[in-house]
């Protein structure tokens, strides 16, 4: 059934941020293959590389339509107060925006949030304008108490704003199934339909190759919640017992990082550092190694485990967040958060039954669970569901 989709995504790929919710676009492509939906996101330019005042950049391909909406806004001495007048201006913005497009392309059948905060704010204001029902994909990792910034510590507003945009919605979309259960349990009590990320398969599939020597890779953000120190240390105390084998990270490499390479004497021996690089190269950056590590603190559902896997890596990652319902025996392995021993050995435990894994099986199961196609009927079936209310 095509209807009139319209996506407000509080986080999404832009001139200024071009990685910043780039799991949300992928989701966009999986819909779009079967609605017509229109994506609308606002973007602060804070130092207004873009502009000084309002710009709104405008893009489609087939039946994605992106509507980028950038502004500046005049800095003051007072934090608070910047951010209040930020605010006003985000949501003024916003709204001038939604009642244009709406004049325009007449109402939309469905409004789908992206992230509950912040645009979620203006799916209650159309909720209330002019009763149109709206759904709340969630991917936002601070519903966990574990993480640094999350709903619980982040004050009154945040709170109260994003109980009521949950309250508000008529279903709940969670990457995990624990992410669903964390905010019935702790949030909002709300009906929810778990929808994992999604991979660009035509990227990230199976091809096989002859491993010269055994390597690990590791690609994301490097920030604290990935502990990519607390992986440089278990490679440490893998690389005294002698073991033949490398480990690539990909990511926003640090001064720090490699610091702490370089003073337990790994960095060129056996880890190698790679900055930030197209989706492209990291795709053949897997397909050329042996196995993904992840030792995350906290996470959802991370894309690049789902990516490797549909190339035929078989993954070691801290048991975290959604990650238990997708790694197992058959694809790999999994260890506790922070305990570095315990990553350490499973390392070796891969090294040393690496050919116990059908790699060409483990690819085939994620790429039909993951694709484009999968995930994108069955969001499609829920906006059929949605429009039967």
């Amino acid at each position: 059934m095509n209807q009139h989709i319209l996506w407000l995504a509080s986080w999404y790929p832009n001139a200024l941020t071009p990685y910043d919710g780039d799991f949300i676009q992928r989701h966009a492509k999986a819909v779009s293959r079967f609605q017509e939906i229109t994506v609308i996101h606002i973007k602060k330019d804070e130092k207004g590389v873009i502009t000084k005042d309002v710009k709104v950049v405008s893009s489609s391909e087939k039946n994605l339509h992106e509507k980028i909406v950038f502004y500046h806004s005049a800095k003051t001495k007072s934090r608070f107060l910047n951010r209040l007048i930020s605010s006003v201006k985000y949501k003024k913005i916003y709204r001038q925006v939604l009642e244009k497009y709406i004049k325009e392309n007449g109402k939309p059948t469905l409004v789908h949030v992206h992230v509950a905060l912040k645009a979620g704010l203006l799916a209650l204001y159309l909720k209330k304008k002019t009763n149109i029902p709206f759904i709340v994909t969630e991917h936002w990792s601070g519903y966990f108490k574990e993480a640094k910034v999350n709903i619980y510590n982040s004050g009154f507003f945040i709170r109260n704003y994003t109980k009521r945009v949950l309250s508000n919605a008529s279903l709940l979309l969670p990457v995990t199934q624990k992410m669903g259960e964390v905010i019935n349990k702790t949030v909002v009590k709300i009906p929810f339909e778990v929808v994992p990320n999604v991979v660009d398969i035509s990227m990230f599939y199976y091809k096989p190759f002859e491993n010269k020597r055994f390597r690990f890779i590791h690609a994301s953000s490097l920030n604290y919640y990935k502990n990519p120190e607390g992986i440089i240390r278990a490679v440490k105390y893998l690389a005294n017992e002698g073991l033949n084998f490398e480990f690539l990270f990909i990511g926003w490499v640090t001064q720090d990082l490699v610091a702490l390479a370089d003073e337990l004497l790994l960095t060129g021996k056996y880890i190698f550092f790679r900055d930030t690089v197209s989706y492209e190269e990291v795709a053949v950056e897997m397909q050329q190694a042996s196995s993904l590590v992840l030792f995350s603190r906290i996470e959802s559902l991370p894309c690049v485990l789902l990516e490797a896997l549909c190339c035929g890596l078989p993954v070691i990652s801290s048991d975290v967040g959604g990650i238990s319902k997708v790694i197992n025996e058959t694809n790999g392995l999994l260890v506790e958060s922070k305990n570095e021993l315990q990553l350490a050995d499973a390392m070796k435990k891969m090294i040393l039954h690496f050919n116990s894994y059908d790699r060409l099986s483990i690819a085939k199961k994620a790429s039909a669970a993951f694709n484009y196609d999968t995930v994108g009927k069955q969001i499609n079936r829920i906006y059929d569901k949605e429009f039967e209310k």
